[in-house]
């Protein structure tokens, strides 16, 4: 009975642990960001890899401080990789009626590889719907 009791403990055990690092790396994985036009958000690219800016709509212009990194517009995403290690500059990304400002920063570490791009709350509007 007890190796039961102690075989049932372990499979719960691993499955918590399962669980936890499955929610961990989804959340490392795709986050939301604000478009802010006066406030840079920092986004971090890692080394030998791709991120991805999601938009709203799809970016018009794409206009970097220096060329240490490579971008490619796909429909709504713009796709950004590192040119080389410590890379480091702003970007301004032009849509329809809108800007948004970024910092980009090479990383050899934990990197950002799916960002949603959202309006701030206070660009927002509330649409009230009735049947």
């Amino acid at each position: 009975m007890k190796v039961n009791n102690f075989r049932w403990f372990c499979f719960v055990i691993c499955f918590a642990l399962w669980f936890w690092v499955l929610t961990s790396m989804a959340s490392q994985l795709a986050k939301t960001i604000t478009c802010d036009e006066y406030h840079p958000t920092t986004v971090r690219v890692g080394v030998g890899r791709i991120t991805t800016i999601n938009f709203p709509i799809a970016p018009q212009d794409v206009l970097p401080g220096e060329s240490y990194f490579d971008f490619k517009r796909i429909k709504s995403d713009l796709n950004i990789k590192s040119l080389r290690p410590g890379a480091r500059t702003n970007v301004v990304v032009y849509m329809q009626e809108r800007r948004c400002l970024f910092n980009l920063v090479t990383t050899s570490g934990a990197s950002d590889d799916i960002l949603y791009v959202r309006d701030p709350k206070d660009r927002q509007i509330e649409v009230k719907f009735h049947e």
